[in-house]
């Protein structure tokens, strides 16, 4: 209380003297003041147009519903499903002094899908307590109802001359390195009618303009060369001598080989949702790079960078439930990737740019052997174990530009069978493949992957009110592999499989039917080949990636073949040529809105033998044709609001192809077909050539309603037709709206 008297006491008499002073000595003392208080309001601006501290993001919400008004056995518990989604993202940076930067972001996604208005919400767990609720069938958030999940990362930017350093821990973290170490490669248009759930602010003349009207080919978020982590992260971006270096520390969750308990079942999402809590993946990645740039002979601008990344997993994983690698003799192993490469990248003149990456690829393998002592647990000992490491593969990557004439472009890559890069471009999805034998229909040209060589040309002429790009490759597997065929819908996947009961956007390695518990309730794939684990199976039929719809089979030469698992081995081809078109007509019209007619077409073939281009299933030694086009149309209706037409199809053929179909009652004679029995009853083998065809048709608005807010609309009827799997035929409506609103 004396304290607390004491100091009134001296404010009352500070009070009393201020009050005392005349108008002119108050202005004296306070001019006597002004170069102290100058100096202390520069120490809170960072620059001319900076502010101390900034607060921006972005807030958004989606609305989905798919309505499958004549839908296949595989979509019964989906036939009508609507999906609302929002989420909160906010960046928060403070700039104590020009040298310093601190900033975190946090990402607050909201499903708000748990509930349903028809009698689909019942299945497939239908009882009296669901109350119209879809309970969890493992999905973790995409059904609980309103569910938020908090993505955070944190950093802190430092530079001062000649260093300069970012670090980088959280959630989503994006990274590349080089093309065949750390690299994302999408050879495929991003259509306009794509609105990613990762665009970044611009308003709607501006993406019309990267994605339709003069699409952005190289660079940006229209080709994301980035993969995402969660984890630590250094950036040293400045160094002398014009070095530079990155490391990062992240977890395996790709890869993760351990428990399938839901919980570790994260397949790799493209970067909304990477890391969340404190999970144990039992491993870790290692990341590092050092470059030098701006090295200058004879006129060229060059960078030469050094860059390695393993992934490394602990022993004792095979101790945890539901570890599923293991050798014929039925013993667990582990293996442990590694790869590191030499990069170039630059322009050796003004108008040749060169990129080639030189990597090297080996494994440390651990092979656990079983012992007779019943006492331990599951009859293995830590520490009894043999290791070794393989023999380094040898891959390549080359990349040039030309510009002298008209731009050209060459890509050749050299991969071979034992190559193996979790995180490069050589893999074919942001889930990890698991070194499986297997080929892609546009293999090389759209994906990379093991035991491949083949080059890319694509030459890009250039004129006013248009563009025309043509693009040619042929790939072939260096030795030979199991013929099992991948192919990746592209007109109509995305859809269906967001429409799915196993989509989630956190997990995603599960097949597209994997949620239905009816035996009827499946999609009738073609056979296809051996199941050893969960993560390297070849069984075909659809299975999600991503924002991707695989299927796959094998194209056996009887049934079999089919029935018994002989999947015949060949040096397989493949070649693919790509047009893509556009032309403006506004002049047509008098006016100066763009009206941009566009068509992008792939033809694609997989053969045992070279076919310099592929337009038929009946083609000799062809075993698998695609042809896919689309068209979108766009016009600028005004400076804010942009529309565009979605037309297009896709048919994919095979004559090879065998489905199992399960006999209900006796068993045919063997001929044309080959019964086998199994555990839950007997099946037989028929053939079904694939002869697929999907088509795609609706329109697109998007619309800035201010300055910094937009709402995106899509709708799109879709249809399929497989000729000789009619089970699997389909027909249904796509809506899609979001608002995203930036501050």
């Amino acid at each position: 209380m004396y304290k607390s008297l004491c100091l009134l006491a001296i404010g009352l008499m500070a009070a009393t003297s201020w009050a005392a002073e005349t108008p002119e000595e108050q202005l004296d003392r306070v001019e006597a003041r002004l170069d102290s208080l100058e100096e202390f309001a520069s120490s809170t601006v960072v620059g001319k147009d900076d502010r101390p501290v900034a607060v921006s993001g972005d807030m958004t919400i989606r609305f989905k519903h798919f309505d499958f008004y004549e839908a296949a056995p595989f979509e019964n518990n989906d036939r009508s499903r609507t999906r609302v989604e929002s989420a909160l993202n906010l960046g928060f940076v403070v700039s104590p002094a020009s040298f310093l930067t601190v900033f975190t972001n946090l990402y607050l996604p909201f499903d708000f899908s748990g509930y349903f208005e028809n009698d689909e919400a019942y299945a497939p767990n239908q009882g009296p307590f669901n109350n119209g609720e879809r309970v969890p069938f493992a999905h973790w958030t995409d059904y609980y109802g309103i569910a938020v999940n908090e993505n955070m990362l944190a950093g802190i930017d430092v530079r001062a001359g000649s260093f300069g350093a970012t670090f980088l821990a959280g959630g989503v973290i994006w990274a590349s390195s080089s093309p065949l170490t750390m690299w994302e490669r999408e050879t495929m248009a991003r259509f306009a009618s794509q609105y990613e759930t990762f665009e970044d602010e611009k308003v709607v003349s501006t993406y019309y303009k990267e994605k339709n009207f003069h699409p952005v080919k190289e660079g940006g978020r229209a080709f994301w060369t980035n993969r995402s982590f969660g984890g630590l992260f250094l950036d040293v971006h400045t160094l002398p001598w014009n070095m530079k270096a990155q490391f990062m520390l992240s977890q395996p969750m790709d890869m993760d080989i351990g428990a399938r308990d839901g919980t570790r079942m994260l397949g790799g999402q493209p970067g909304e949702l990477e890391m969340v809590g404190t999970y144990d993946f039992s491993g870790m990645v290692y990341h590092a790079r050092l470059a030098k740039e701006k090295i200058e002979l004879a006129g060229s601008d060059m960078t030469v960078g050094a860059n390695y990344l393993g992934v490394t997993f602990e022993n004792d994983i095979i101790y945890q439930p539901g570890y599923t690698f293991k050798n014929a003799d039925g013993d667990p192993y582990i293996v442990d990737n590694h790869v590191a490469s030499i990069d170039i990248k630059g322009n050796l003149t003004p108008k040749f740019y060169l990129m080639m990456d030189m990597a090297l690829s080996w494994d440390d393998s651990t092979m656990f052997k079983r012992i007779q002592d019943t006492t331990i647990a599951a009859n293995y000992e830590k520490g009894f174990f043999d290791e070794g490491t393989s023999t380094p593969a040898f891959g390549l990557y080359i990349k040039a530009q030309d510009k002298h004439w008209e731009p050209i472009t060459l890509e050749a890559v050299y991969l071979p069978k034992d190559f193996f890069s979790p995180f490069g471009m050589t893999d074919p999805s942001r889930f990890r493949s698991w070194r499986q034998d297997e080929f892609y229909v546009g293999a090389g040209t759209f994906r990379y992957g093991p035991n491949m060589m083949g080059a890319n040309v694509k030459v890009e002429p250039q004129f006013n009110r248009g563009r025309f790009d043509a693009q040619y490759g042929v790939h072939k597997q260096i030795e030979e592999g199991d013929d099992v065929i991948n192919f990746k819908y592209n007109l109509n996947g995305r859809a269906v499989w967001e429409s799915s009961n196993s989509w989630t956007k956190f997990k995603s390695l599960f097949h597209s039917d994997s949620g239905n518990v009816l035996n009827d309730a499946r999609y009738l794939s073609r056979v296809g080949g051996k199941s050893v684990n969960k993560l390297d199976e070849q069984t075909g039929g659809l299975r999600g990636g991503t924002w991707e719809l695989w299927d796959g089979f094998v194209p056996y030469n009887s049934a079999e073949d089919a029935a018994t698992a002989n999947i015949p081995q060949h040096v397989k081809w493949n070649t693919s040529l790509v047009i893509d078109a556009g032309y403006d007509i506004g002049h047509w019209f008098n006016t100066d809105r763009n009206i941009m007619l566009s068509v992008y077409s792939a033809l694609s073939g997989v053969s045992t033998s070279f076919a310099p281009i592929a337009y038929s299933e009946s083609q000799k030694d062809m075993l698998m044709w695609s042809w896919f086009v689309q068209s979108e149309p766009a016009i600028a209706i005004t400076p804010t609001l942009h529309g565009l037409l979605i037309m297009g199809f896709e048919s994919f053929r095979a004559e090879n192809a065998f489905v199992m179909r399960k006999i209900n009652s006796g068993l045919p004679s063997q001929g044309t077909t080959y019964t086998a029995a199994y555990k839950n009853g007997a099946f037989k083998y028929e053939h079904a050539p694939i002869n697929i065809l999907e088509t795609a048709l609706g329109f697109g608005l998007d619309w800035d309603f201010t300055p910094r807010a937009g709402v995106h609309f899509r709708y799109k009827w879709m249809t399929h037709s497989d000729e000789f799997a009619s089970e699997n035929d389909w027909k249904g409506h796509y809506f899609a709206v979001e608002s995203k609103m930036w501050f």
